[in-house]
């Protein structure tokens, strides 16, 4: 069956889409009249800004759906008509039940309450916005006043100069206090440049919620697109209003920091004038320091009193414990502890003072310090490329003081909860009244504590100014030097901090590198100066002895020895460094020798050995390992060879103790030498004999005493066999050079004389005996 048409009558479904339309849009206009506060609730928001019914005609003819409201940064009286008129919508909703306002609108009662803390929200939010937009043209008037300010700055200066240092360093203290709120102000700054950055980042995100709820809206128009699209509305309104105030405050920190920096450029300048303009004079100088030391003396004068009350606490507080613990009545037990914490709060309280007695007159030394180093810079009497050094130690005595400041002020929270809770307990109209005496004594003894801390906070602030400021005038002094001076001053400070470091220590005592270097050189150029004293007094010692070359090194390698154990002696004596000093170096050797230096110590006392014994001398032929030459050095670890073919070989002296060794000359230098040869069969031995002598006799290199001879050796199979026997003195000739000069002469001489020299041949016998035998089988056949 077809559905009926009526004409002129609207389908239900658009009936209610366009009511649903209508109440959104009249949501969100804003009347002269009053309109009903629930039906903005239930969906919509209020147009910006829009207070004529024209206005809200237009907007709706522009927008199918109107903006969220969005709050004036600059119109206080439209931040008071909007809270007005969110007071007035959150008034109306508290005033229906959960229950029954979430039925009206289609929701959920969760829903509700949700949105009546998103309008209590707005609600704060615009009397902040109010007090921000005033606060805001009070702090501009009084920065363009401040900035308008042209009088002079030493006007204001009650006394006129010159100035004392006291006065001096008051000044210095109250603007230290503005630099602080400059510290402060920049800290604020960048604080609320964070927020608003991060305000700025909630209102993009609750656009982008406000669109999609929008857009939800447009595709199904009912109840609930309806409450969630206000809803959209009214959290991005609070990150508006949010946004607003962080810009506000952000603004307010930065003009905070404009005034307080032209408070301190104006300051600044006094502060000079004030420097400039003080009583330098011995006289000014001397006396405040005698009011300085008096007040010192005052101070120290208080200790013993304070001794003794603190003695006298501590007995009351140990009495008054044992009493607490001796209670057994509940009843009594409020009473006893009270008493033990007034008595204990007490004790605390002299020990408190007591340290902060002796850290008090650490600042005064300190402030003593400070005058007379400025007075000694004022007249002159301070070498100005110090002041690094000195601006550095000043700041490390800063850092000092701020710790100071952070510990005092820790305490000082810790009395002022305890004081709180006391000023509780007597406020509380259920405390007993006979508790109310021992209360009053303990608030009394914790405020004596406050009020000795915050005395000792004020001098260590007092002083930390006073040397942050002197340090700014050091930096200033310091900009004065020239450059090679700083130059000059770095390299001497930082030449005299190398030199004095610490390289080891023993024995109570440092070596440094600057002592250890002048040992050095003292060594060094020493042991070169003793070479050459030792070489010259050799030479002086030889002409009047005989010495072989042997004893003449070894002389003077023991006398260098001697001149080296006391060149090494006297430079420890020259720059005072004691031998305990390495003592350490004892233990390190023996460790040393026992592990990994057995070869190296073997091979030095080998060198003693050998040196004492002297189973060889230098140019004595010897042979050891295999190893044959002339030794032509004898050193401490190893003794140097030169074999015949001109090669040096460095051989350990432990293998020459070790290993059998051979020497050629060890009691002379004669050296006896063979040479081999053979002639041919049929040569007369005795012309062969007499032959080689003529030609032995005619080398002068060959020795007449003992005489050369010939000894016919054997009967070889192609050969007869001769060795001639000669003797050389090694100190004129070599064995093998002569030996090679004879067989020359030999060879020579021989064939002059018709000798023929032999050469290896065989003789070969051929038979015929096999031959006959196979002839005469042949015939047989």
């Amino acid at each position: 069956m077809r559905p009926i048409r009526i004409q002129g009558v609207l389908p239900m479904k658009k009936i209610f889409s366009f009511a649903a339309a209508l109440l959104l849009a009249c949501s969100f206009v804003r009347p002269a009249e009053a309109v009903d506060a629930l039906s903005v609730i239930a969906g919509g928001a209020a147009e910006p800004a829009a207070d004529t019914a024209a206005s809200a005609d237009q907007t709706a003819a522009r927008d199918e759906i109107p903006q969220p409201y969005v709050p004036s940064a600059a119109d206080a009286e439209a931040c008071s008509k909007r809270l007005a008129e969110i007071e007035r919508i959150l008034a109306e909703l508290e005033s229906l039940k959960a229950d029954e306002a979430a039925a009206r609108f289609g929701v959920t009662a969760e829903d509700v309450t949700r949105r009546v803390e998103n309008l209590t929200l707005l609600k704060n939010a615009y009397p902040r916005l109010i007090n921000a937009i005033g606060r805001k043209k009070q702090d501009d008037a009084d920065l363009a006043r401040q900035k308008g300010d042209t009088s002079s700055p030493e006007l204001t200066l009650n006394d006129k100069p010159p100035y004392k240092l006291s006065y001096y360093d008051s000044y210095i203290g109250n603007l230290d206090d503005i630099r602080k709120q400059i510290d402060d102000a920049k800290e604020g700054l960048a604080r609320f440049d964070s927020y608003a950055a991060a305000s700025q980042k909630l209102v993009e995100e609750r656009e982008a919620a406000w669109r999609l709820a929008r857009d939800n809206y447009q595709k199904e128009q009912n109840q609930k697109t309806s409450w969630q699209l206000q809803g959209a509305a009214y959290l991005l309104e609070i990150a508006r209003a949010q946004l607003i105030l962080d810009g506000f405050e952000k603004e307010r920190a930065a003009t905070a920091l404009a005034k307080y920096e032209l408070q301190y450029q104006r300051r600044g300048y006094l502060q000079k004038y004030i420097r400039e303009n003080l009583d330098l004079s011995a006289e000014s100088f001397a006396a405040q320091i005698a009011a300085l030391n008096a007040e010192i003396k005052k101070l120290e004068d208080s200790r013993p009193a304070l001794n003794r009350q603190l003695k006298q606490a501590e007995a009351a507080a140990e009495t008054a414990e044992m009493k607490y613990a001796a209670v057994a009545d509940d009843k009594d037990k409020g009473a006893a502890q009270l008493e033990m914490s007034y008595r204990t709060a007490e004790r605390d309280r002299y020990r408190l003072q007591l340290e902060q007695l002796q850290e008090t007159l650490v600042l005064y030394a300190e402030r003593k310090r400070l005058w007379t180093l400025r007075y000694d810079l004022a007249r002159g009497a301070v070498d100005e490329t110090t002041i690094p050094a000195v601006v550095k130690n000043m700041n490390a005595e800063i850092k000092t003081l701020e710790n100071n400041l952070l510990d005092v002020q820790k305490d000082l929270l810790s009395l002022q909860s305890r004081q709180s809770a006391i000023s509780k307990m007597l406020d509380s109209e259920t405390t007993e009244a006979k508790y109310l005496p021992g209360l009053k004594k303990y608030s009394s003894a914790v405020q004596a504590s406050i009020d000795s801390c915050l005395s000792y906070t004020a001098a260590v602030i007092s002083l930390s100014a006073q040397e942050r400021a002197f340090a700014g005038e050091l930096q200033e002094t310091y900009k004065t030097v020239s450059t090679f001076d700083k130059i000059h001053a770095f390299w001497k400070t930082h030449a005299a901090t190398l030199l004095n470091t610490e390289l080891w220590q023993s024995g109570g005592y440092a070596v440094r590198l600057k002592e250890f270097l002048i040992a050095l050189a003292i060594i060094v150029f020493g042991t070169w100066g003793a070479r050459k004293l030792v070489h010259m007094f050799s030479w002086v010692v030889g002409k009047y002895f005989k010495f072989d070359e042997t004893s003449r090194r070894t002389f003077d390698r023991f006398v260098f020895y001697l001149a080296g154990i006391a060149i090494f002696l006297t430079a420890l004596h020259i720059v005072g460094i004691p031998l305990t000093a390495f003592a350490f170096l004892g233990g390190a050797v023996a460790i040393a020798i026992g592990f990994g230096a057995q070869n190296m110590f073997k091979n030095l006392m080998g060198g003693i050995l050998l040196t004492l014994n002297r189973p060889f001398r230098l140019g004595d032929v010897i042979e050891v390992a295999g190893v044959s030459g002339t030794v032509t050095d004898l050193g401490v670890r190893s003794t140097l060879i030169r074999t015949f073919d001109e090669k040096e070989v460095v051989v350990p002296n432990s293998q020459l103790l070790d290993n059998q060794l051979i020497n050629w000359s060890l009691s002379d230098a004669l050296l006896r030498v063979s040479v081999d040869f053979g002639v041919e069969y049929g040569t007369p031995a005795k012309k062969v004999k007499d032959v080689v002598l003529r030609i032995a006799d005619a080398n002068p290199k060959i020795l007449k005493n003992p005489a050369p001879w010939v000894y016919f050796a054997d009967f070889g199979d192609s050969e007869l066999n001769f060795s001639l026997y000669f003797w050389v003195n090694q100190k004129i000739a070599s064995g093998m050079k002569v030996s090679g000069e004879l067989r020359e002469a030999i060879q020579e001489v021989f064939a002059q004389e018709g000798l023929r020299m032999a050469y290896p041949h065989i003789d070969v016998s051929i038979s015929n005996a096999g031959e006959k035998q196979r002839t005469s089988q042949l015939q047989n056949l």
